[in-house]
């Protein structure tokens, strides 16, 4: 029936609730005095000697044994149950941490997962046991349970611990009638929703069955009418005889595979069950976002949290930049760095765009505009201007033909198609630092006295002067020389 302990609480709580709590007279004996309203189901007796040791019950006089199967806890359980006391069952919080609780049950891919607080709520929770009955020309039973929150009449999974037998007595601030009937309808919706794909399932292949019987049956008697008309030129009371034999195998058929489907309500208990509440913060270096879970004692099964663009659960959310919790589908991430951002931030901000060459994502951190299509690149495929300081697509980059550093279509002007660096080049005064670094590192150039030079952002473009051919160089910023070749002189 019970464990020993179990059996010890229940009957400690009986003499608590109808008398008073039991005391202790010697090692394992324990003495209960029985109020006048208590003394006929016990024989009359003022108070009475119990054990829950068989020892200490043989060893000390005029001590009842309580066990199973024992006289005085046969008494026990039929003035409770006389009572009329709605004996309920209950689940206490087990000592694993919340923390450890939440930490198996959610497991964001980007953000870390902590604790902030947590409580514990004791709440009646109503079990509704049902029989489900579907029948066609097969019968299917089935056995459906339905544990409802009466605080929120929503469904919580019930765990197989709510099933075991144990003793119970009543417990204060249970549901009340108009609770119940809440509970009830809310069970109901739960389990029409739980059993609808099955019991259609089932109706279609009764339906299916029926069609083929019926077909069967109409084609079979078509035939044995036709034959005895054909065959006899009397064959009309036949025939009648037929039909009407067709109309009764119909008849059966049709009720052979009739769908009929039934639940009954078994029983109603009544489970107090901890309820674990916990602010769960996930954070990263970009946001974060604190979220209030609940668990019961029973399953301790957190529910998934629900992304928020979408609305299904997910157990691997991901906390996005713009702090909302999102399922793994509904997210980007940049390809540059660990910025990701939901649909919905997407949507209103732009926060990821694809690079229009390579349609890899960018986050802003990431992420040019051109300034002359307007279109987003990654920066892999954004040029900076060196001139204008314009960044553009790769559609927007020109060659100078001079220099043959790339720049934006703007700075680079046909038909010469030479940069406007190149254009801009001017006589070089004698102590240029520019020149004079080139011509302390080439000898061939120490001895050339005339010089045109120009710069911009990144390069310095210098001509050293020739009879016919002239020298041209590009240094960048550190004096480095990225490009030297011979031009003919104008």
């Amino acid at each position: 029936m019970t464990s020993p302990a179990d059996l010890e609480a229940f009957v400690r709580r009986y003499f608590e609730r109808r008398s008073a709590p039991l005391r202790e007279e010697e090692p394992g004996v324990f003495r209960a005095s029985l109020p006048e309203s208590l003394r006929p189901a016990f024989d009359g007796a003022d108070a009475i000697r119990i054990s829950f040791d068989p020892g200490a019950a043989a060893s000390a006089p005029r001590v009842d044994l309580v066990a199973v199967g024992s006289y005085l806890l046969d008494r026990i359980v039929e003035d409770a149950t006389r009572a009329g006391w709605h004996t309920v069952a209950r689940v206490e919080a087990p000592p694993t941490p919340p923390a450890d609780v939440v930490a198996g049950s959610i497991r964001p891919k980007n953000a870390t997962v902590a604790v902030d607080a947590s409580s514990t709520e004791t709440v009646p929770h109503l079990l509704f046991n049902f029989r489900v009955r579907m029948m066609s020309d097969e019968r299917v039973d089935r056995f459906e349970s339905v544990l409802v929150d009466s605080r929120t009449g929503k469904e919580r999974r019930p765990a197989a611990s709510l099933f075991e037998e144990r003793p119970g007595l009543p417990e204060d601030g249970t549901v009340d009638g108009a609770g119940i009937a809440a509970a009830y309808r809310s069970a109901c919706q739960a389990l029409e929703g739980r059993i609808a794909a099955d019991a259609t399932a089932f109706r279609e292949q009764a339906e299916a069955l029926r069609k083929a019987e019926v077909e069967r049956i109409t084609s079979y008697f078509d035939r044995s009418v036709n034959e005895v008309l054909d065959s006899r030129a009397s064959g009309a009371s036949e025939a009648r005889a037929l039909e009407l034999d067709r109309e009764r195998r119909l008849a059966e058929a049709e009720e052979k595979y009739r769908f009929a489907g039934e639940v009954e309500l078994c029983n109603v208990r009544t489970v107090l069950l901890d309820v674990m509440h916990a602010d769960v913060t996930l954070e990263h270096r970009g946001a974060r976002r604190t979220v209030r879970v609940e668990f019961d004692a029973a399953t301790l099964d957190v529910p998934p949290l629900r992304c928020e663009v979408c609305g299904a659960s997910t157990r691997e959310p991901v906390l996005c930049f713009g702090g909302h919790l999102a399922g793994p589908e509904c997210v980007s991430a940049c390809g540059f760095c660990d910025r990701v951002h939901c649909r919905t931030c997407i949507a209103v901000e732009g926060a990821i765009a694809p690079c229009a060459t390579c349609r890899r994502p960018a986050c802003p951190d990431h992420a040019e505009v051109c300034a002359l299509s307007r279109k987003p690149y990654c920066p892999d495929h954004i040029h900076a201007c060196a001139i204008c300081g314009r960044t553009v697509g790769p559609e927007y980059v020109a060659r100078c033909v001079s220099c043959e550093q790339a720049y934006c279509v703007v700075c680079v002007a046909p038909p010469a198609e030479r940069c406007q660096t190149c254009r801009s080049l001017a006589v070089a005064p004698p102590d240029d630092p520019a020149v004079a670094a080139i011509r302390r590192r080439d000898p061939g150039l120490a001895k050339v006295t005339k010089w045109r030079r120009a710069s911009n952002q990144r390069f310095t473009v210098l001509i050293a002067k020739g009879l016919v051919w002239n020298q041209l160089l590009v240094t960048d910023p550190s004096g480095t020389v990225v490009l030297q070749k011979k031009v003919l002189g104008t």
